[in-house]
């Protein structure tokens, strides 16, 4: 999925407006959606592939990004200036400039990491802990609720093999390592796998310790700080750990009671309407919100009742019918 265009996931031209790109992004929801096509791998995982896209080309930022640099602009840590700059520099000196996955390293590489990562050659003769690095993610809302097993690929600084991390050759004059330019680190990307743990929400960090920078003479690693971005559901809303559905039902179902299969993330549920069911009332699925994780109990579902009126019914008789069983002005109580 990382070679594919976005735009041609979305089916939009690269002058798209953003109008355009939210118009096929809801057909194409509506479409490979779980809950439209339950069971369907395929569709679930272009549902993902299309969240992903629209979530790049519908933010003015990472859109630009992305036109500038490609998917490689969105990596974590990238640094659009000093791409600039790399870029520029480039043509000058060859005449052109052609941006490839493999340059990454010069664009992590700058002598910038000294004061980034604390020392290089003016590092002290004690142990230090490696500093800790953050990392956005973006996660699709179900998953966030039910908790999964994140792939991720991160730019990492570790221990410079040339010099030892010591930033300096050992040849007596202590010059500044060539491979690190005197930092005493170099940037890789790793691939992580990440337990993330039902519950994620955007912008609470969740901490995989071990995997920052590496430590300086011997000193143990930073920490990972992963930064979840949520997207959005186009049928739960979440308030901590409890989730919200509206749930459409009839004039007959809303006044006999009824009991409706309903979707939820954890697999399907038979809820009971009771009779006179009012529009706006809540039911409440326990258990069936945010699954528990920890020391944090399962949250609930709550079903919003929207009873739903016919269209066409040119029935005169059976609309008075209807309109005799209130027995009562609805309106009674506004007044101010």
């Amino acid at each position: 999925m990382a070679d594919r265009d976005y735009y041609q996931i979305l089916g939009v031209a690269r002058n798209a407006s953003r109008e355009d790109i939210r118009k096929a992004y809801r057909k194409l929801a509506r479409t490979y959606h779980p809950d439209v096509k339950p069971g369907d791998k395929n569709a679930e995982e272009k549902f993902k592939e299309v969240s992903l896209a629209y979530e790049v080309l519908g933010d003015a930022e990472k859109r630009k990004l992305y036109d500038e640099f490609g998917a490689e602009g969105l990596a974590a840590g990238f640094d659009p200036d000093r791409a600039r700059a790399y870029r520029n520099g480039q043509s000058a000196s060859a005449g052109g400039f052609e941006f490839h996955s493999g340059d990454f390293d010069s664009l992590f590489s700058f002598d910038g990491f000294e004061h980034l990562f604390g020392g290089g050659r003016f590092a002290g003769q004690r142990a230090r802990r490696g500093e800790d690095i953050e990392s956005e993610m973006e996660i699709d809302f179900l998953d966030a609720v039910r908790g999964f097993q994140a792939s991720l690929s991160i730019q990492r600084p570790i221990s410079c093999s040339a010099c030892g991390g010591i930033g300096a050759n050992s040849d007596g004059a202590t010059t500044p390592c060539a491979a690190c330019r005197g930092s005493g680190h170099v940037v890789r990307t790793e691939s992580l796998r990440v337990n993330m743990p039902a519950g994620a929400e955007t912008g609470k960090r969740i901490r995989v310790p071990g995997k920052g920078a590496d430590g300086r003479r011997g000193g143990p690693p930073g920490d990972l700080y992963i930064r979840p971005r949520v997207r959005p559901h186009p049928l739960f809303s979440r308030s901590g750990r409890d989730l919200t559905m509206d749930l459409p039902i009839s004039i007959g179902e809303a006044m006999r009671g009824a009991s409706i299969k309903v979707p939820t993330p954890m697999g399907a549920v038979e809820v009971k309407v009771p009779a006179g069911a009012q529009s706006g009332q809540l039911l409440r699925v326990k258990g069936k919100g945010v699954q528990a994780c920890g020391n944090s109990q399962a949250g609930d579902l709550y079903l919003r009742l929207l009873v739903r009126v016919p269209k066409g019914v040119a029935e005169n008789e059976i609309i008075e019918k209807i309109e005799r069983a209130y027995g009562e002005n609805i309106r009674q109580d506004m007044t101010l």
